[in-house]
């Protein structure tokens, strides 16, 4: 047995002397998921660090295996100064380096994994890059396309942007490489599906800007998209190919969109009640804080709080400032918001009879001391802001002629809408929208129960949309009527809302159809089509308060 391999063994079996503090040192290196994994595309963010003397340092593993942090090159071996012992997945390795140097590194189960640690004796340290990523959603389909953004604390000339996906083992399944589009802020699109996605497995969406930046990532799902004709549905109506299907043990769309949770790496979270409103209708915004956040800052010291009295005695209350922008770019809300014992917080916008149509954003960020928002790291102030965005569009109305009188039914949409028609004998109403592709549509469908009633399914491009999804909700429910939210990525798309129960026509009658009519743009431009739910914190600097 060579030298080499009765040094690795000893490694594995004898307890190192070196202490693995679970604490967070001055400066910290993370070993990713999939650094084992030599395809993928870094194993050390990041991997070359300017440091001072006496400055601690510490490796955090966050793969799924052992790893290593031993001074040398791997052809020269192990030389003498700094080794870690084994780090076991989830440890972390602390070492404080109190002499100047360069110090290079690898790990010996894994001698790819090289890094450079620079120790200096004077003041001036180059800064280490900070990076921020998001998705526009945390669940997505096969053919849907993952919208990637971020941005980087500082530009590097000639260094481009890796983009990475990686499944529960580590192994990584994408990869792109990207430039920045202002020297901070970037952007991609990555289509979700393939033979290495696994439907209902979760993943992880890596961003770094090379080997000096650290490493930021987003959790995503991957879930089956349930088809039309698949055996678990028995819906009553017909899909594109017109054969007979229903649905067994189900209810209904949900009222309400899912509630997004704020955690480690969103410390604040926003959304709306609904993604598309009229004019003069109310938008209900709400979000969540991370309940861990205090203890992460060290305290409320950076934070603006207010006090709270209560049975218990009085407290101190975050607050989260709102801010809602039109089209425009009219400031329309700009109010602080007292965030509750539950971590919540929420506020009403009234939107006014003479609302702009087009995309409005709204961004949330946690009010912070005047002042001290510079004094926190870069990574730590991106995550205590958001971004989301909804539509503002009026009704269009389609006339629908029936055995029992005349109804209308009622189209919003970011989207163009064509080819409306109400077919009876198929207990459905289809449609036809069209939008950039890349982007996110919404659509508003009001439709009378006298027209089509029962248990509404949607169903986009043959796909049934279960119920459960996200995508689809139940706006509200009248004795007269139904209105849905539909949810989708543009690009042309056929839209089937099949019933239960259906009017009939009138005798002599031709089925209503609106194909040959000049489609329409219902209430908003090309130019604000928008992504939905959009989660980037790109531009929200304006929402500080420094």
């Amino acid at each position: 047995m060579s030298k080499t391999r009765s040094y690795i063994t000893i490694l594995v079996l004898v307890v190192s002397a070196v202490s693995f503090l679970p604490a967070f040192a001055d400066t910290q290196v993370i070993i990713p998921l999939g650094a084992s994994n030599s395809a993928n595309p870094f194993s050390l963010s990041p991997a070359v660090l300017n440091v001072k003397v006496n400055e601690t340092v510490s490796w955090q593993n966050q793969d799924t295996g052992i790893h290593s942090v031993t001074t040398g090159k791997p052809q020269l071996g192990y030389d003498g100064r700094v080794d870690s012992g084994v780090i076991q997945a989830g440890q972390t390795f602390s070492y404080k380096f109190t002499k100047a140097g360069v110090y290079q590194y690898f790990c010996l189960f894994h001698p790819w994994m090289t890094g450079l640690v620079n120790v200096g004796d004077g003041t001036s340290v180059d800064p280490e890059i900070q990076i921020s990523i998001s998705t526009d959603r945390p669940s997505y389909n096969r053919g849907d396309m993952i919208q990637v953004s971020g941005q980087v604390s500082r530009f590097i000339p000639n260094e481009q942007i890796t983009v990475w996906i990686a499944d529960q083992k580590g192994k990584g399944i994408v990869i792109n490489h990207i430039e920045t589009e202002d020297g901070a802020k970037f952007s991609t699109s990555i289509p979700a599906g393939g033979s290495l996605w696994q439907a209902g497995n979760s993943y992880k969406v890596f961003a770094q800007y090379g080997s000096r930046s650290s490493v930021a990532w987003a959790d995503i799902t991957f879930e089956p998209e349930l088809k039309a004709d698949d055996k678990n549905y028995n819906i009553q109506g017909t899909g594109n190919s017109g054969t007979t299907t229903s649905l067994v043990g189900v209810t209904s769309y949900m009222s309400s969109h899912k509630k997004i949770i704020a955690d480690s790496n969103e410390f604040v979270t926003v959304q709306t009640d609904n993604h598309i409103y009229r004019p003069g209708q109310q938008v209900k915004i709400s979000g969540t804080i991370w309940g861990g956040m205090l203890q992460y800052l060290g305290g409320a010291k950076f934070l603006l709080t207010v006090q709270v009295s209560g049975e218990a005695g009085n407290s101190m209350a975050e607050l989260v400032r709102v801010q809602v922008t039109d089209t425009t770019g009219n400031i329309i809300l700009d109010q602080p918001v007292q965030v509750d014992g539950n971590g919540e917080y929420s506020i009403i916008l009234n939107l006014p009879q003479t609302a702009v149509n087009g995309a409005y954003k709204v961004g949330a960020a946690v009010e912070t001391k005047q002042g001290l928002l510079n004094a926190l790291d870069a990574s730590v102030s991106t995550k205590m802001q958001t971004l989301t965005k909804f539509v503002v569009a009026n009704p269009s109305q389609f006339p629908v002629k029936t055995a029992s009188g005349d109804f209308k039914i009622e189209l919003e949409s970011n989207s163009t809408v064509s080819g409306l028609e109400f077919k009876p004998d198929q207990k459905k109403v289809s449609f036809v929208v069209q939008g950039e592709t890349g982007t996110k549509g919404v659509t508003l469908i009001t439709i009378p129960k006298s027209v089509l009633s029962g248990n509404l399914q949607v169903i986009i491009d043959g796909n049934a949309q279960a119920y459960g999804s996200d995508d689809v909700i139940v706006s509200s429910e009248t004795s007269d009527q139904t209105t849905l939210e539909i949810n989708y990525h543009h690009s042309t798309r056929t839209i089937e809302i099949v019933g239960t129960q259906a009017a009939e026509l009138p005798k002599s009658s031709a089925v209503p159809e609106f194909s040959s009519m000049v489609p329409i743009v219902l209430a908003v431009s090309v130019v604000s089509i928008m992504v939905l739910p959009m989660k980037t914190r790109a531009g929200l600097k304006l929402f500080h308060r420094d």
